[in-house]
């Protein structure tokens, strides 16, 4: 086979390949639609619930300053178990 005739069979095997895929995208594209069709639901009204903007942020902040609270806890206990644990230096 000649340059020429192999450079013909790449551009036809290129070309060739992008058909198959143009048309498994737009297969893939198809069932897509269906089954989104086939599943769609009617959604439920959403129904507001009345709650205070403020009684929101307190509810989170509450939270918040209870995890502030147990750290201080949590960094005594990781301090107090590291110091016992040292060596200690006599005074030699």
């Amino acid at each position: 086979m000649d340059f020429g005739g192999s450079i013909q069979t790449s551009l036809f095997a290129y070309g060739l390949m992008a058909v198959v895929s143009l048309l498994a995208a737009v297969m893939v594209q198809g069932i897509v639609v269906v089954l989104q069709r086939t599943q769609k639901q009617p959604q439920a009204a959403l129904v507001p619930v009345p709650i205070s903007v403020t009684a929101a942020d307190r509810a989170v902040l509450r939270a918040h300053l209870a995890q502030l609270g147990d750290a201080g806890r949590a960094a005594y206990g990781r301090t107090t178990y590291h110091t016992f644990h040292a060596p200690r230096r006599s005074g030699r």
